[in-house]
């Protein structure tokens, strides 16, 4: 069997495949870089390789397989993207060739649901305006001041999926009252995960802490127009680590500019964001460069995740992480990312 690393990239080929990374690879599979076949880096140079390889492991900025990729690749069983959303790199006739594709999604969503968290944290006590009050030499009033804190609020998270489940999980340990909205979430589901399922409406207005996780699909561009920001109360703390687009970028800056509610995002709808945006001039915005899959535990174990996937598959088992036709359509849209 012979296995294409589809990675170019320097700092990424070191952080995903460590030597025991490769040691671990190379007792399943021959392993090829890319580097070596001499091909350009794009689906083109894909299409004129990928036919001598039986599997293939990509990661951020790896070239798609178009039609004429799949067509070429006579031997290929098996995709292992080692990053999140498989829409960056196949669309729907991998599955309709038969391949199987795993991603290490379930990896970055414990990472991002951490930084979901944190960001509810950091808006719950105010971290970045006391920061910012200690850093022009006030200090705290101990006297007359709270935070809102966590404990005893209500969360509403918007989407299910891998992200809001690991939330839920990671909120355990407060005593909070989890709200949910979700397309594809039953009763009895929601029972299991101890969240009570509503509608986006009810979410929204009866939320201090309202958290966005669904994936962008020509469905939910703009979900989250002026209509539904006008339903968030007043005070209350909207987080973004899912994608920007999802929420209607006039109607939210028009909402912000007002200081009625505060924000902490992670995503934007031009990044890098401009160090003159006017998000950053808002002292009740809390605004983070698109961090959210940077837990060194799980972003480092992205390769070894699709590897064990491979693994799995090469003893005739279900990977874990594989994707099915369904997950697929309910992905993150490349051509929206």
């Amino acid at each position: 069997m012979k296995t294409l690393l589809a990675i170019v990239d320097a700092d990424l080929k070191r952080m995903l495949f460590p030597e025991s990374v490769l040691d671990k690879l190379r007792a399943i599979t021959e392993i090829e870089w890319w580097d070596a076949a001499g091909q350009s880096f794009d689906s083109a140079g894909l299409s004129r390789i990928i036919g001598g390889y039986d599997a293939c492991l990509t990661s951020w900025g790896s070239p798609f397989f178009t039609d004429e990729a799949l067509a070429s690749a006579s031997k290929l069983s098996y995709i292992g993207h080692a990053a999140g959303s498989a829409t960056a790199v196949v669309n729907e006739n991998a599955f309709v060739k038969g391949i199987a594709v795993v991603t290490a999604n379930k990896m970055l969503a414990k990472s991002t649901a951490e930084a979901a968290v944190a960001l509810m944290m950091a808006g719950a006590w105010n971290l970045q305006g006391y920061s910012r009050r200690l850093q022009s030499g006030g200090w705290s009033y101990n006297n007359g001041e709270t935070v809102p804190g966590l404990s005893g609020r209500t969360i509403g998270l918007i989407g299910l999926g891998e992200i809001s489940r690991n939330v839920i999980a990671l909120l355990k340990g407060f005593p909070v009252d989890i709200k949910l909205s979700s397309r594809f979430c039953t009763e009895e589901e929601a029972k299991a995960l101890g969240v009570r399922l509503c509608s986006l409406e009810e979410v929204l207005s009866t939320s201090s802490i309202v958290s966005l996780h669904s994936s962008l699909t020509p469905s939910t561009v703009g979900m989250i127009g002026a209509r539904e920001l006008a339903l968030i109360p007043d005070d209350a703390l909207f987080v973004n680590t899912a994608r920007a687009r999802i929420v209607d970028e006039s109607a939210l800056m028009n909402e912000l500019k007002t200081g009625r509610f505060h924000a902490a995002l992670d995503v934007y709808h031009q990044e890098p964001l401009p160090a003159d945006h006017p998000l950053l001039q808002m002292e009740h915005v809390l605004c983070v460069p698109h961090i959210g899959g940077f837990a060194g535990k799980y972003k480092t174990a992205l390769a070894d995740f699709v590897i064990d996937g491979l693994a799995q598959f090469l003893q005739e088992q279900t990977p874990d992480g594989q994707v099915t036709l369904e997950d697929f359509g309910r992905m993150t849209a490349n051509a929206l990312a």
